[in-house]
């Protein structure tokens, strides 16, 4: 059975009536996500009473999903003030996108080299569906065709310690991406599209520079964007 709840916070999903240590780990990845998304807005004053009523549970679980929220850098915690969701700071774009572009670099070179049939047929596929979505203005549908090529990626490399790395910087540009309009990385399907043709052909400094290049020019658009926004 499970429980869903819709109250201050927007609509925050479903919780499953369990017991035990996975509540606070169900609650942080529903938080994260809220964040991630933008529906918790920068600022975000988290009171641990209204997540508590609108999950469902005591404020002991919330407690420890806002303590490991704040641990994985999504929250502040100010004393004698509560818990805020984090602001964003074009310094840290920068930074997470010269790294973001090294770690990816990296994964499209050994997908390059170590990639099967059935993972190019996987890439085309979702490099299509982006084509057959241009114009789409939905973000949520344009982030998860994103997301899901870098997941073949990842997965095709067969490097899992890289592969965690990826998945947490591609969390934190998602984080950056929902502050600004929908329209940014609309270029992702022609230039994952170049990128799969040279998986294909195992051209891995091709490969690299591809995946560097759509991070890097992602990256600064978003810059661009929230510097803007900033003085405005």
């Amino acid at each position: 059975m499970t429980v869903t709840k819709s109250g201050p916070f927007g609509d925050v999903g479903a919780l499953p009536e369990v017991t035990g240590g996975s509540i606070p780990a169900h609650i942080h990845e529903l938080l994260e996500e809220a964040i991630i998304t933008g529906v918790l807005a920068p600022g975000t004053r988290m009171r641990a009473d209204l997540l508590a009523a609108e999950y469902g549970v005591s404020r002991i679980p919330v407690r420890e999903a806002l303590r490991s929220l704040h641990e994985a850098g999504w929250v502040d915690i100010r004393p004698r003030y509560g818990v805020y969701v984090r602001d964003r700071s074009v310094q840290e774009l920068r930074e997470l996108v010269a790294t973001r572009a090294v770690i990816e670099a990296s994964i499209a070179g050994w997908t390059a080299q170590r990639r099967s049939t059935e993972d190019l047929n996987r890439l085309r596929e979702l490099t299509h569906s982006g084509q057959r979505a241009d114009g789409c203005t939905d973000p949520r549908r344009l982030s998860r065709l994103v997301s899901a090529y870098w997941a073949v990626l990842r997965e095709a490399a067969g490097n899992q310690v890289m592969a965690a790395v990826s998945v947490d910087l591609e969390k934190r540009t998602r984080f950056y991406l929902s502050a600004v309009p929908t329209g940014v990385g609309g270029h992702w399907p022609s230039a994952l599209d170049r990128l799969t043709a040279f998986l294909d052909r195992g051209d891995v400094d091709a490969a690299a520079t591809e995946a560097r290049g759509y991070v890097t020019e992602t990256g600064a658009t978003v810059g661009r964007l929230l510097t803007a926004r900033d003085r405005s």
